[in-house]
């Protein structure tokens, strides 16, 4: 059972470091969909996705560990959750488990926040592309044309003030 809460203690520690890289990439991703870096951005979003993967692979093996445990102790219908699982130890395990919960929980609370700032920004920046498109076209895009065999034609962009071709 020690070696368990030691495995799962190891496993929340490397869990938090990662969570720490992601709000730290969703901070960077913030500043480059400001300053329209779209290079550093996709870089951004890559380093990410590799980061998501990480943290699958570890959530993966701390419900190994959960089940283990479970096991251990008797349960073997249900697994406890983390929380349950803290109130039923003692220390040195407790006080650590306790720590690593807090501190993975304030970073993904962190995370999301800046990820619903980051999806807040970049709605308006594609609403503004939408408005300038719109104002350099005499015609919505969004205007629909039928034409007599009952088939949908696409709008055309008149009044152009750019060379498409250029």
């Amino acid at each position: 059972m020690e070696k368990l809460l030691s495995n799962l203690v190891g496993t929340l520690s490397k869990m938090t470091a990662i969570y720490k890289d992601i709000l730290q990439a969703a901070q960077d991703k913030r500043k480059y969909i400001i300053s329209g870096d779209i290079d550093k951005l996709e870089s951004v979003i890559y380093q990410e996705r590799n980061l998501s993967e990480s943290i699958l692979l570890l959530e993966e093996k701390r419900r190994y560990i959960m089940q283990s445990i479970s096991r251990a102790i008797g349960k073997r219908d249900t697994i406890p959750t983390l929380r349950e699982l803290i109130e039923q130890i003692r220390d040195p395990h407790k006080s650590e488990l306790e720590k690593q919960y807090d501190a993975v929980s304030d970073i993904i609370m962190k995370v999301r926040d800046v990820n619903k700032v980051n999806t807040s920004l970049t709605k308006y920046s594609l609403e503004y592309v939408n408005n300038f498109i719109r104002a350099i076209c005499s015609e919505s895009l969004n205007d629909s044309v039928y034409q007599q065999s009952g088939n949908f034609k696409d709008p055309e962009l008149k009044r152009l003030l750019f060379e498409v071709s250029a």
